[in-house]
């Protein structure tokens, strides 16, 4: 794809910016999630690592392979050391909008009990995920990204690579699509949803350097994530409910709560049921959104 609204220079130009300050936005979360409490932070720390990482991996010139590869997996380790953590928080915000849903105060009850079980695990698990993210040469991975950033070339054409690395993110996409659409399980539709999050992060990359024709596909894959998301964190609390429900004291002590919270899973997974079918009509709209983007891209010599 050749740049016809923004030159190769202007465009280099403002991808090292979008860079620095992705690396900037990271650096200052990461020691953050070491003090803050805010579930906010462990969040937004993971959704931070894993912009700068997508715009590494589109731009990180062959010749820094082995630099890239390193700075990649730091920057995985991170948000898998908090992802425990994050999956305990968004448990807790569901239990809690659960609670206040109930009609019932056995109900409202049960998912009180629940709450205070679960929100007693996140101290140790934090702890943890600090140990883990705490031992990261900060630094170090300062230096190696600006190495990256600083390694563009003047001439370079800082669409070409995005662009090649969307087409190949869309295959995967298709593939997942395509494999959700045949059998709407947990394991396919997760991964509909890591391939859609990859798509849409390059798709934003283009965005920040200007190109608003991709802004509509952009906005498709966000309606389409934001529905896989939602999606996704019920089903985090589906297995967490059943966990709990299955230690064998609370079976004992409280058969009446059980009974509740079985009840509650059941309504969580006939609307999962119902969601997977709305998330796949939102999926429809992404390969027209991805063909219409193509077009506009086409260029007359």
């Amino acid at each position: 794809m050749r740049a016809t609204s923004i030159d190769t220079v202007a465009a280099r130009s403002k991808l090292v910016k979008l860079g620095h300050r992705r690396l900037g936005k990271y650096a200052t979360l990461l020691p953050k999630a070491l003090i803050d409490d805010a579930p906010e932070v462990i969040h937004d720390l993971r959704v931070a690592s894993r912009r700068l990482q997508q715009l590494l991996r589109a731009l990180g010139p062959a010749a820094h392979a082995k630099v890239l590869k390193k700075t990649t997996a730091v920057l995985r380790h991170v948000r898998q050391a908090l992802g425990p953590c994050r999956d305990l928080d968004v448990n807790l915000a569901l239990i809690d909008a659960k609670r206040e849903q109930g009609a019932a105060g056995s109900v409202q009850r049960a998912w009180q009990f629940m709450a205070d079980e679960v929100a007693s695990q996140r101290p140790a698990l934090l702890a943890r995920a600090r140990h883990e993210i705490a031992s990261q040469d900060l630094y170090k991975l300062i230096h190696r990204v600006q190495r990256l950033l600083a390694a563009q070339q003047s001439d370079f054409d800082a669409l070409e690579p995005i662009a090649a690395t969307m087409v190949k993110s869309m295959e995967v996409w298709r593939e997942a699509f395509e494999s959700a659409r045949q059998q709407p399980e947990v394991a396919a539709l997760h991964r509909l949803r890591i391939a859609g999050k990859k798509l849409r992060y390059r798709a934003e990359i283009l965005t920040a350097l200007g190109q608003a024709k991709v802004k509509p596909l952009v906005k498709t894959l966000e309606a389409m994530q934001a529905a896989l998301g939602d999606w996704h964190d019920r089903s985090v609390l589906l297995h967490q409910v059943a966990d709990f429900i299955g230690r064998p004291e609370f079976l004992a002590e409280h058969p009446d709560m059980a009974r509740i919270l079985l009840a509650e899973m059941e309504k969580e997974r006939l609307r999962s049921a119902a969601d997977a079918a709305s998330i796949l009509r939102l999926a429809d709209k992404v390969p027209e959104a991805w063909t219409n983007w193509k077009a506009s891209t086409v260029t007359t010599e």
